[in-house]
């Protein structure tokens, strides 16, 4: 059980740096073995974070790039149907996204597409992640190996919200749902305290 933050470094560092197997298939099965071997299974939640005792979600990254924050679908037309009418998956700030009346907006052709009041990003990044802890891996063909794990603590929400008006944040509109993503060093200066 992980209670505390000690905890959390403790358990690390008992995984650390050993070769793991990945046996599942999916897109986050990296992510989900980390769950697994830190706390004996999947989370998986959609609501709060993956370790519950310390308010902390876990990011697992093995690739260069950036990193799913959470999902999030907006006010309006289906991901899928936003895709259709724009003929591209992806918006930020300078690229399809505009700010207006404390919402973010989709539009295209003048028509409003989809948009997510700020409030209410503020209010999921502070239910998904209020703490993170941040692991960067190293992945190949099916052996795993979680290198370091930055812990990050105290969401500060607006920092979040500066990004998406700077471009930093990417919203992908998919058919299986709306993801807001980012580069884990951006991810990182959203928090009060990194260590």
């Amino acid at each position: 059980m992980i209670n505390t933050m000690q905890d959390l470094r403790n358990r690390f560092e008992t995984i650390a740096h050993k070769a793991h197997t990945v046996t599942r298939t999916s897109s986050g099965a990296v992510g989900e073995l980390f769950e697994e071997l830190m706390v004996g299974e999947i989370v998986g939640n959609q609501k709060g974070a993956d370790f519950v005792n310390i308010e902390t979600e876990a990011k697992v990254h093995y690739r260069a790039g950036e990193v799913t924050i959470f999902s999030f679908r907006g006010d309006g037309l289906k991901p899928s149907e936003i895709k259709a009418k724009r003929n591209k998956s992806t918006v930020r700030t300078g690229d399809g996204l505009t700010e207006n009346n404390g919402r973010f907006t989709v539009k295209h052709n003048g028509e409003t597409l989809t948009s997510w009041k700020i409030s209410d990003l503020e209010a999921r990044i502070t239910e998904k992640m209020p703490n993170l802890a941040i692991v960067k891996a190293t992945k190949t063909g099916n052996k795993v190996t979680y290198d370091k794990m930055a812990v990050c603590q105290h969401i500060v929400p607006s920092r979040f919200i500066d990004s998406i008006r700077n471009g930093e944040v990417r919203i992908e509109l998919r058919s299986k749902g709306t993801s807001f993503r980012a580069n884990p060093a951006i991810v990182e200066g959203w928090f009060e305290v990194l260590h």
